[in-house]
Protein backbone atom coordinates (compact mmCIF):
# COMPACT_ATOMS: atom_id res chain seq x y z
CA UNK A 1 0.00 0.00 0.00
CA UNK A 2 2.67 2.77 1.09
CA UNK A 3 4.67 1.86 -2.34
CA UNK A 4 0.59 2.57 -4.58
CA UNK A 5 0.36 5.87 -1.85
CA UNK A 6 4.06 7.24 -3.36
CA UNK A 7 3.78 6.31 -6.99
CA UNK A 8 0.58 8.15 -7.08
CA UNK A 9 2.32 10.93 -5.32
CA UNK A 10 5.33 10.71 -7.74
CA UNK A 11 2.27 10.87 -10.64
CA UNK A 12 0.44 13.68 -9.06
CA UNK A 13 3.48 15.65 -8.96
CA UNK A 14 4.66 15.35 -12.23
CA UNK A 15 1.55 16.45 -13.52
CA UNK A 16 1.47 19.62 -11.12
CA UNK A 17 4.87 20.44 -12.39
CA UNK A 18 3.37 20.04 -16.04
CA UNK A 19 0.62 22.64 -15.32
CA UNK A 20 2.43 24.89 -13.55
CA UNK A 21 4.95 25.01 -16.21
CA UNK A 22 2.22 25.69 -18.86
CA UNK A 23 3.21 23.23 -21.66
CA UNK A 24 2.63 19.82 -22.07
CA UNK A 25 6.28 17.54 -22.38
CA UNK A 26 4.40 15.69 -25.12
CA UNK A 27 2.95 19.02 -27.33
CA UNK A 28 7.23 20.04 -27.03
CA UNK A 29 8.53 17.34 -28.30
CA UNK A 30 6.10 16.68 -30.98
CA UNK A 31 6.06 20.49 -32.84
CA UNK A 32 10.26 21.47 -31.51
CA UNK A 33 11.53 20.06 -35.04
CA UNK A 34 9.18 21.72 -37.18
CA UNK A 35 9.36 24.56 -39.23
CA UNK A 36 6.41 27.14 -40.01
CA UNK A 37 4.56 27.06 -42.52
CA UNK A 38 5.12 28.95 -46.21
CA UNK A 39 4.08 32.19 -46.23
CA UNK A 40 4.04 32.66 -42.47
CA UNK A 41 5.03 35.86 -41.16
CA UNK A 42 6.99 38.79 -43.23
CA UNK A 43 8.23 38.18 -46.43
CA UNK A 44 11.87 38.43 -46.19
CA UNK A 45 12.50 41.35 -48.34
CA UNK A 46 9.48 43.62 -46.32
CA UNK A 47 10.17 44.90 -42.97
CA UNK A 48 7.61 44.57 -39.97
CA UNK A 49 5.90 47.47 -38.79
CA UNK A 50 7.57 49.77 -36.07
CA UNK A 51 4.10 48.34 -34.05
CA UNK A 52 5.21 45.18 -34.31
CA UNK A 53 8.57 45.79 -33.35
CA UNK A 54 8.87 48.48 -30.70
CA UNK A 55 6.30 49.78 -27.75
CA UNK A 56 4.75 52.81 -28.44
CA UNK A 57 5.26 56.05 -26.42
CA UNK A 58 1.91 55.20 -24.40
CA UNK A 59 2.89 52.13 -23.51
CA UNK A 60 6.36 53.13 -22.11
CA UNK A 61 4.40 56.13 -20.20
CA UNK A 62 1.73 53.66 -18.48
CA UNK A 63 5.09 51.43 -17.36
CA UNK A 64 7.07 54.21 -16.55
CA UNK A 65 4.17 55.65 -14.30
CA UNK A 66 3.80 52.07 -12.76
CA UNK A 67 7.67 52.22 -11.68
CA UNK A 68 7.61 55.70 -11.03
CA UNK A 69 4.64 55.66 -8.57
CA UNK A 70 5.82 52.91 -6.95
CA UNK A 71 9.39 54.39 -6.13
CA UNK A 72 7.62 58.08 -5.23
CA UNK A 73 5.94 55.84 -2.57
CA UNK A 74 8.77 54.34 -1.08
CA UNK A 75 10.43 57.85 -1.26
CA UNK A 76 7.26 60.09 0.16
CA UNK A 77 5.36 61.25 -2.77
CA UNK A 78 3.76 58.87 -5.52
CA UNK A 79 2.12 61.38 -7.61
CA UNK A 80 5.56 63.24 -8.18
CA UNK A 81 7.35 59.81 -9.16
CA UNK A 82 4.34 58.69 -11.28
CA UNK A 83 4.74 61.79 -13.20
CA UNK A 84 8.57 61.98 -13.46
CA UNK A 85 8.10 57.72 -14.41
CA UNK A 86 5.74 58.43 -17.31
CA UNK A 87 7.52 61.40 -19.09
CA UNK A 88 10.78 59.16 -18.74
CA UNK A 89 9.28 55.98 -19.82
CA UNK A 90 7.35 57.92 -23.30
CA UNK A 91 10.49 59.36 -24.39
CA UNK A 92 12.32 56.07 -23.72
CA UNK A 93 10.11 54.36 -25.42
CA UNK A 94 9.89 57.13 -28.28
CA UNK A 95 12.97 57.10 -28.78
CA UNK A 96 13.87 53.55 -28.98
CA UNK A 97 11.18 53.57 -32.41
CA UNK A 98 12.86 56.02 -33.67
CA UNK A 99 16.22 54.66 -33.76
CA UNK A 100 14.67 51.26 -35.01
CA UNK A 101 12.84 52.80 -37.62
CA UNK A 102 16.26 54.96 -38.86
CA UNK A 103 18.33 51.71 -38.15
CA UNK A 104 15.61 50.22 -41.12
CA UNK A 105 14.44 47.40 -38.91
CA UNK A 106 10.68 48.70 -39.14
CA UNK A 107 8.86 51.18 -41.32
Amino acid sequence: MPRLSALFLAAAAATGIGIAAGTSAVADSRYAQYYPPPGYGYPPSSRPPCQAVTPGPFQGAARGAAGGALIGAISGNAGRGAAIGAGFGALRNAVGRGSARSAGACY
